[in-house]
């Protein structure tokens, strides 16, 4: 039986995570091409932090339930949905709603999840995998023996980021802020592990850095985190090579140099995941299908940093913000 209440995580307004409580609302119902999920599990991702200060490009109307990734049971249908079924456990990325006993999710941004992945490990993986694959595979054009440098490496996209890269054949190079998270990217199988901490000033730190771990120049850069820093990023491109634009962690949007571009033939892309959801891209869903499969295997580990029960969603928050996490803020029950 589906209950006609439940709670939920509200936020009352936008002035960030003291905005929000935990209140009874109505479960949300199914329209077309959607589902509703029982959440058995729901993450934290930075974009949260930013919806909640209304620095989102989505800003919903509070107030509003936030949250877009949980994992759980699909427990009912809307009209016209194609792939999913009643009693299907899923991942799923919502726009926003996750961080409820219930969400509505449209059937485009569900993955089925395998028996060997609880609901921990899914929701701290739907949008991280999702995001790796668009990142890597599709716009990154990520090919074996190339070398790709993952900034952020330590968090929850980050650390799926280096083990995806493996599997796709390549040289992980990671950039990380202490020596906690480079342990942790090291173990995961990036081949060098450079501390962001560590470097001294200068345009030309990063690249040094490399150099003296004996890598001249990169294929791909995966920036997860924005700042100031793009120029170091772009020397450490070879000519031709490839700038994924994944978000800005950093909270600072940076201005690329055109001119650099143009004297290294630079390509920049941005890894729009929620374009790539709404056209139903089939690349994209055989590639999130395969990562949960190596998940599955165990060939791919998803990294949770702390499970808490929504209660505690303020020390969730303020760890996340103050970059304390090694991987997925996971939230479950109330």
């Amino acid at each position: 039986m589906i209950p006609t209440s439940m709670q939920a995580l509200v936020a009352t307004d936008y002035q960030g995570p003291a905005s929000v409580r935990i209140a009874q609302v109505p479960v949300p119902a199914p329209g077309t091409r959607e589902v509703l999920i029982r959440a058995g599990a729901s993450a934290l991702n930075f974009l949260d932090l930013l919806m909640l200060e209304g620095k989102y490009q989505v800003k919903p109307p509070v107030p509003f339930v936030p949250g877009r990734d949980l994992a759980g049971e699909v427990v009912a249908l809307g009209d016209g949905v194609t792939g999913l079924m009643v009693g299907q456990r899923v991942a799923a990325q919502p726009a926003f709603g996750a961080f409820a006993e219930y969400a509505v999710a449209p059937d485009y941004a569900c993955q089925p999840l395998p028996d060997a992945v609880d609901d921990v490990v899914g929701a701290a993986s739907g949008i991280v995998l999702a995001t790796v694959v668009g990142a890597l595979k599709l716009r990154g054009r990520v090919a074996p023996g190339q070398r790709v440098l993952i900034t952020g490496a330590a968090g929850g996209v980050g650390t799926a980021a280096i083990q995806y890269a493996v599997e796709l054949g390549a040289v992980a190079v990671a950039l990380v802020s202490s020596a906690a998270k480079a342990e942790v990217a090291s173990r995961l199988g990036a081949k060098v592990v450079v501390r962001s901490d560590l470097l001294p000033s200068g345009k030309g730190a990063l690249r040094d850095a490399l150099k003296a771990e004996g890598i001249d120049d990169v294929d791909v850069v995966v920036d997860m985190v924005g700042g100031p820093d793009v120029d170091g990023l772009l020397r450490c491109l070879k000519p031709g090579g490839r700038f994924v634009i994944v978000g800005f962690a950093s909270g600072h949007i940076p201005r690329i140099p055109a001119n650099y571009l143009l004297l290294k033939d630079i390509e920049v892309h941005g890894s729009s995941l929620d374009r790539l959801f709404r056209t139903r891209d089939p690349d994209l869903a055989n590639g999130i299908r395969e990562a949960f499969d190596l998940m599955a295997l165990g060939r791919m580990r998803a990294a949770v940093d702390v499970v808490l029960p929504f209660r505690d969603f303020a020390e969730g928050a303020r760890r996340l913000a103050a970059r304390e996490t090694v991987g997925k803020v996971v939230f479950k029950g109330f």
